[in-house]
């Protein structure tokens, strides 16, 4: 892991926020970690990242421009951020499902502040979370497995506001790419998560006939996956599938 790389870490309090925390203090040579949380939110990070100085917290709204923008720049300790990695997701709740509510506030944040403030940055990575809720070419429109379609039905029945909030997130980082090739995304889609080994394997690919994987990966093999696309920059411009065998 470079020591010289600075995260941006969006999502940094929730399951998966936590193990990305982890695992960055427990590396021989820390990254710099900027945490952006919301006020008040500070209880549910682990106290070593609230002291290690390899980590910094920036509190804000994903809406509040100045506070992305604070984050997003060095200061005396840090150089400024070079890559974002959002970890964002939906909260599931059962009132979407008798509403049928399809708002996608997460991604409508990223759309109006979060991406326009990393360009006016000048930080040109993100790698976002999503899930498998569409079809990213004409391949996976064809020849999605069986198992998987089946799949991804559940979350647009029973969480409709979760499902639209994942696919826009996806979708509002690809169209940002695309209006800007100087862009470096990577969205990566996860299945069903699970508090797991982070030394099982990913099966990392494309969702048509050839992909062979579980419907499960484990949080801390994503985690462990992220760095590793964060060194070899494997998917850059594309929109993995990740699960474990």
């Amino acid at each position: 892991m470079d020591s010289q790389q600075h995260y941006l870490l969006l999502g940094a309090t929730g399951y998966s926020g936590i193990e990305f925390i982890h695992q960055a203090l427990e590396t021989v040579q820390r990254p710099n970690v900027t945490l952006f949380v919301r006020p008040g939110s500070e209880p549910k990070l682990p106290p070593a990242a609230l002291t290690n100085t390899n980590f910094r917290l920036v509190l804000g709204s994903l809406t509040d421009a100045q506070a992305i923008k604070l984050a997003l720049a060095g200061d005396e300790r840090f150089p400024p951020v070079s890559i974002v990695v959002s970890l964002l997701g939906a909260y599931p709740s059962f009132i979407p499902l008798f509403t049928r509510d399809t708002s996608t506030p997460i991604a409508d944040a990223l759309r109006s502040t979060v991406l326009p403030v990393m360009k006016s940055s000048h930080v040109s990575r993100i790698i976002a979370l999503s899930t498998p809720t569409g079809c990213y070419s004409a391949e996976e429109a064809r020849t999605v497995p069986w198992k998987w379609w089946l799949y991804m039905q559940i979350p647009r029945l029973l969480q409709p506001q979760g499902n639209a909030e994942m696919k826009h997130i996806a979708d509002v980082v690809i169209e940002a790419g695309t209006k800007d090739r100087d862009l470096e995304w990577t969205v990566f889609r996860v299945p069903h998560l699970t508090s797991g080994s982070r030394d099982v394997g990913v099966i990392a690919g494309h969702l048509d006939r050839n992909y062979t994987a579980s419907l499960n990966l484990s949080r801390a093999s994503l985690v462990k996956w992220v760095f590793n696309e964060v060194k070899e920059k494997a998917w850059i411009r594309d929109t993995p599938m990740l699960a474990n065998p």
